[in-house]
C-alpha cells in the first residue's frame, strides 16, 4: 500500500507540474504533448509484449511507423486545416497498409492471419485511443479537458471501490472481475459526476482559472451544471466499461497487468484503460456542445 501510495502522489506530482506549465508557459503545451507521446509509445510496448507472450507475432514496422507519425502528421494537419483527426486517420490507414505488406511478403508459415489483426488492434487499443489525447490539448482547454478526462474515471474508479468496500453485495461480472460489484458501479456513476461537478464550479462557476482559455458550455449556469451532470454521467458509466474490457484482454492474453514501470499500479494500460474511455467521452460531448 505504500508502494502504491508513493507512486500515485508522484503521478499527481508530474502531472500538476505539467499542467502548470500549460498554464503559466507560453507553448507550454509542448511539454503534456510530449509526455503524452511517452505514454503512448509506453502502453502500445506493453501491448506488444503482452501480445508477444500469448503466442502473437505483431508486425514492429507497422506500429512504429504509426508511433513516429502520429504527433507531427496531427499537429501539421490540425494547425495548417483544422484536420488533426483526419492526420489521425492517415496515420493510422498507413500503419494498417504497412501490416498488409508484411503479411504478404512474409514468410506465411511465421506470420498468420492472427497476427495481422493483432497488430491492427494495438495499433488502435491503445495507439489511436491514447492519440485523440492530442485533440482535447489542441482544441480546448488542455489545463481543463486533460484532467477532466483523468480524474472523471479516476474518481468513478475510486467510489467504486469505496461503495463496494462498504456494501458488497452481488458481483457486476465475477468471470471477468471477481471483485466488482453492482453497488460499486454505481457508486462509480456518484464518482464520474461529482468529479463534473467540481470541474463545473472550478471552471464555469467560480472561474478560477480564467488563463486557462475554457468556453463556457451555455449562457446558462443552470444549463451547463445538466450538462456536466450527464457527462460526468456517460463518463462513469464508459470508464467502468473500459476497466472491464482492459480485464477481459488481460484475462485472455493470461497476465495480471500489463506492465510493472508503475510500483504498485501496474502498466500504463493498467491506469489508463478507464482514462482513454474518459478521452472519448469528451471529444464527442465538446464536438457537440462546441461544434468543433
Amino acid at each position: 500500500m505504500l508502494k502504491r501510495t508513493v507512486t500515485a502522489v508522484l503521478l499527481i506530482a508530474l502531472l500538476v507540474g505539467l499542467f502548470a506549465l500549460s498554464y503559466f508557459v507560453d507553448h507550454g503545451n509542448i511539454f503534456l504533448d510530449l509526455f503524452i507521446w511517452i505514454l503512448l509509445v509506453g502502453a502500445v510496448r506493453e501491448m506488444y509484449f503482452c501480445m508477444q507472450d500469448a503466442g502473437f507475432k505483431l508486425f514492429r514496422v507497422p506500429l512504429a511507423i504509426y508511433l513516429v507519425t502520429c504527433y507531427p502528421v496531427m499537429y501539421l494537419m490540425e494547425h495548417y486545416t483544422g484536420q488533426g483527426f483526419l492526420g489521425i486517420l492517415m496515420c493510422f490507414a498507413v500503419s494498417v497498409f504497412a501490416s498488409l505488406i508484411v503479411f504478404t511478403f512474409a514468410d506465411p508459415e511465421r506470420n498468420t492471419a492472427k497476427d495481422l489483426f493483432a497488430t491492427v488492434f494495438v495499433t488502435v487499443y491503445p495507439g489511436v485511443l491514447i492519440s485523440l489525447a492530442w485533440m482535447l490539448v489542441q482544441r480546448y482547454s488542455a489545463v481543463y479537458a486533460i484532467p477532466f478526462a483523468i480524474f472523471m474515471p479516476v474518481g468513478a474508479d475510486t467510489f467504486a471501490y469505496w461503495f463496494g468496500s462498504m456494501i458488497g453485495g452481488k458481483k457486476l461480472c465475477p468471470s471477468i472481475s471477481p471483485k466488482k460489484t453492482v453497488a460499486g458501479f454505481v457508486g462509480g456513476l456518484f464518482g464520474g459526476m461529482l468529479v463534473a461537478v467540481i470541474m463545473f464550479l472550478l471552471f464555469e462557476q467560480f472561474t478560477l482559472f480564467p488563463k486557462a482559455g475554457y468556453v463556457p458550455f451555455t449562457d446558462a449556469s443552470w444549463k451547463s451544471a445538466l450538462i456536466y451532470l450527464a457527462i460526468g454521467l456517460v463518463g462513469a458509466v464508459a470508464g467502468q466499461l473500459g476497466d472491464l474490457a482492459a480485464s477481459r484482454i488481460k484475462r485472455a492474453l493470461g497476465v495480471k497487468d500489463f506492465g510493472k514501470i508503475f510500483p504498485g499500479h501496474g502498466g500504463v494500460m493498467d491506469r489508463f484503460d478507464s482514462i482513454m474511455a474518459g478521452i472519448i467521452v469528451l471529444l464527442v460531448s465538446f464536438t457537440i456542445i462546441y461544434g468543433v
